[in-house]
């Protein structure tokens, strides 16, 4: 399970911009997302105008290589590195102190933002083993580590037989359980909290962290549109088979 940071993002927002010296912090996060799936960073294939429109005005980390982790979600091992600011060699020892030392003592990177004088927001996927809620001065929407799944999103299609996944179907659960797509109900948290940042006086931390496009791989079908099969080239593979 790669996890990979989408874009750090030092971003100042009109009328916005500083409080008490500090700019805003938006940092979005997105899970199995490669660095490369963003049309600022090279690809001509990827359609991605907001995120391209915030790099151009941010500050984004090209190089930025996870480290590895020490078990198969190697996710939870980025997210404790980058919520504790321990390395890899030392985050799995970290990951159980937790609860006891890293949130109790304030030492987690919100709690740190919190000290500096920021309002901090998180919402959408965690995947670390402390409550989002007591890091956080606001979560919400705080999702595990992936959507519960369905047999149709695995070992598809089957020969001699229709394949019935459609990214969009949301009968399926996955992204869609609740009815609205997870990804859009972290953008819709994102811009409610914006907005009522307009009202603090304080600079704000968000931690925006979207579960996609991590599998089930779902997505409403005017996204699916855009990239035609005939359109998108596929990578040489690893092996011969």
């Amino acid at each position: 399970m790669r996890t990979l940071p989408l874009l750090f993002a030092l971003a100042l927002f009109a009328g916005h911009a500083f409080a008490a010296g500090k700019p805003n912090v938006l940092f979005i996060f997105a899970d199995d997302m490669a660095y490369d799936t963003i049309a600022c960073q090279g690809n001509t294939e990827i359609q991605t105008p907001n995120l391209d429109r915030l790099a151009a005005r941010s500050t984004a980390f090209r190089h930025c290589y996870n480290m590895g982790g020490y078990h198969g979600a190697v996710c939870v091992a980025s997210r404790t590195m980058l919520n504790t600011g321990v390395f890899v060699w030392h985050a799995q020892r970290e990951e159980k102190r937790l609860k006891s030392h890293y949130q109790p003592n304030g030492l987690m990177w919100a709690q740190l933002m919190e000290k500096a004088g920021y309002d901090t927001y998180m919402t959408g996927k965690w995947h670390v083993s402390v409550d989002a809620a007591s890091v956080f001065g606001t979560a919400k929407h705080v999702r595990g580590g992936m959507p519960r799944q369905t047999k149709e999103g695995y070992d598809r299609p089957v020969k001699g037989q229709e394949d019935v996944w459609q990214p969009w179907d949301k009968s399926k659960g996955g992204f869609w359980e609740g009815g609205k797509h997870w990804s859009e109900v972290v953008g819709d948290d994102a811009l409610e909290f914006l907005d009522t940042a307009k009202g603090s006086e304080n600079p704000f931390f968000m931690y925006i962290a979207f579960n996609a496009p991590h599998d089930p791989r779902q997505s409403p079908k005017e996204y699916v549109d855009r990239y035609p099969l005939e359109k998108i080239s596929l990578p040489k593979p690893f092996l011969p088979e």
